[in-house]
């Protein structure tokens, strides 16, 4: 009776892993492209606040993403495929990596490849939490550089974002002016270092 019981209590927790997994997919389905406004809140383990950042995001399904930080310094992230470009305005250089699988299994790409959620992450669904629904995501893989990502959404609407390092420390990001599926110029995912700024990689 013990051994059955503990089947059936596998076969209930596999139902609603399963359950969860679905009813996230279904809130970012069909999701091609994504762009917000966003402001970033960095906690170190203890909760105290790190950091305060405003920027912009924009996701275009699977591979391009576009994440721009404009307070209180100026910081841009392009992926357009096949590279990844990192340019710091006040530094005045430019970082360029073959994009490869840099940003697989990464918070960076989960709006844009909403079907693998389960080949890389184990789902949750957590509560309602001050009308905000979440969903907890733990990537299976041991070496991911986080512990755990949380989503919220609100009337079917992305609007935060949390990310728990292995550190302990806690990168928040909550959105607004979300806009799903906008027509977003092919220009934005493409990157040319300014003239006359030092360019590191390949």
């Amino acid at each position: 009776m013990r051994i059955k019981k503990i089947l059936l209590m596998c076969t209930f927790l596999l139902i609603s892993m399963k359950s969860y997994a679905s009813e996230l997919t279904d809130y970012l389905n069909n999701l091609h492209t994504f762009q917000a406004q966003f402001s970033q809140k960095v906690f170190s383990g203890n909760n105290e606040e790190k950091q305060k950042s405003k920027g912009l995001i924009a996701v275009q399904s699977p591979d391009n993403f576009y994440l721009e930080y404009n307070e209180p310094y100026k910081l841009l992230y392009v992926a357009d495929g096949k590279k990844l470009w990192s340019y710091d305005e006040d530094l005045e250089q430019v970082v360029v990596k073959a994009q490869g699988g840099l940003l697989i299994d990464t918070p960076a790409m989960l709006l844009g490849n909403p079907k693998d959620l389960t080949k890389s992450y184990r789902i949750e669904r957590t509560g309602i939490t001050d009308g905000w629904l979440w969903f907890e995501l733990t990537p299976k893989k041991e070496n991911s550089n986080f512990e755990t990502v949380s989503l919220a959404f609100e009337n079917d609407k992305l609007i935060a974002m949390e990310m728990r390092d292995n550190f302990g420390q806690t990168t928040r990001l909550e959105f607004n002016n979300v806009v799903k599926n906008p027509i977003l110029p092919a220009k934005q995912f493409v990157f040319t270092p300014p003239k006359g700024v030092d360019v590191i990689g390949q």
